[in-house]
């Protein structure tokens, strides 16, 4: 099953109106496709990034997407798995 993880899912700067999916606990702060990719890929979730979408609630900004395939997690798992694996990307 795939599931759509768009930039503002995880990113501290956005509220949860605005899009934000999980606690500011969690999240990182203006998460960057690239990034979002590699952790999935190093998550093991098969990502494919498209570039050339907007978020429909911000439409006008040209934020991207990463398609993900994994079944036995929940989305919400998923999107704390990749933002704490972007914060330990950061770190190096």
């Amino acid at each position: 099953m795939q599931k759509m993880i768009w930039p503002v899912y995880i990113d501290s700067k956005k509220s949860r109106n605005e899009g934000r999916k999980i606690s500011k606990e969690y999240a990182v702060s203006g998460p960057k496709l690239t990034e979002i990719s590699r952790a999935a890929r190093k998550l093991k979730l098969n990502p494919k990034v498209e570039d050339d979408k907007s978020y429909p609630n911000s439409w006008w900004e040209n934020s991207g997407r990463v398609i993900v395939e994994k079944e036995n997690f929940s989305k919400n798992e998923i999107l704390v798995k990749i933002s704490e694996t972007i914060k330990t990307l950061r770190k190096k």
